[in-house]
């Protein structure tokens, strides 16, 4: 017996030396960081807008903080008709603000506004079925002025010569705001000619803005773009303008090089044809 207790011993303490020298090493890989994992459910909260380009590095964000932060940014102006109480997982590097808002946004029901010149007063509203709500990122109670348009042939000329991508914009909106389908040729020119993909992208804008069927043959040149996220916003546009010519166009946009492209088309078609 005397053996036996001897032995029974022996073991007891081999026993609490292996548990004593596991607890060391877990304590010490602790300490050098091993098991530093980010937790799955920490935030991730990088923003950065420069020069119309935005970039955003995101892991479960409030989207109201984000929708916010852009605004304080950049001054644009968001307008949304959908929940605000969800989170956002992505990230991207320098597009242009509207494409990063479009990715955001991109289940969502909204509205844009982005105008480079304007004083920076960035405004979200949210709009729900049953209560009304507006945040503010910087408040100002006095409605800005609407700023007296130039003749149409100076907005013409300024569209297509002007040597400031950001006065081109300007009369490219302008154009749209006039709702004269006149102006198509020439918005239709700068979405094919322009070497700015803000310029483009307000092309595409400006064509919906005049709310033509005649614009989806102009809007389907935007399919060609070397830029991915001006070939996403013509598939949208087309979308929004609908009938045969415009679904014909958004079947071409099926074979396009770039995935999210082809799945936005998808996607567009699949909402086109539901509604028939």
């Amino acid at each position: 017996m005397t053996a036996f207790y001897s032995i029974l011993k022996r073991y007891v303490q081999i026993g609490l030396l292996t548990m004593i020298v596991s607890l060391y090493i877990s304590t010490i890989n602790k300490q050098q960081g091993l098991f530093a994992d980010t937790p799955p459910g920490e935030e991730t909260f990088e923003i950065k807008f420069s020069n119309g380009q935005l970039s955003a590095k995101l892991k479960n964000s409030p989207l109201e903080k984000v929708l916010k932060e852009i605004m304080e940014q950049s001054g644009a102006r968001i307008w949304l008709n959908d929940a605000i109480d969800a989170t956002v997982t992505m990230e991207f590097q320098n597009v242009p603000i509207r494409e990063g808002v479009r990715r955001i946004l991109k289940d969502k029901n909204y509205a844009f506004l982005y105008a480079p010149h304007e004083i920076k007063e960035g405004k979200l509203s949210i709009i729900s079925a049953s209560k009304s709500k507006e945040i503010f990122t910087k408040t100002k109670d006095v409605p800005p002025k609407k700023p007296h348009q130039p003749p149409f042939e100076v907005l013409v000329k300024d569209a297509l010569e002007n040597e400031d991508a950001g006065k081109r914009e300007d009369a490219i909106i302008a154009l749209g705001e006039g709702k004269d389908k006149k102006a198509i040729e020439t918005i239709a020119k700068a979405l094919v000619n322009d070497p700015s993909e803000d310029v483009r992208l307000s092309s595409i804008d400006a064509l919906l803005e005049i709310g033509d069927k005649s614009v989806a043959e102009p809007l389907s040149q935007a399919l060609k773009d070397r830029d991915p996220w001006v070939r996403e916003s013509a598939v949208e546009a087309l979308g929004e303008v609908g009938g045969e010519a415009a679904i014909e166009f958004i079947k071409g946009a099926l074979n396009d090089e770039d995935g999210s492209v082809r799945e936005l088309a998808q996607e567009t078609l699949e909402e086109l044809n539901a509604k028939k």
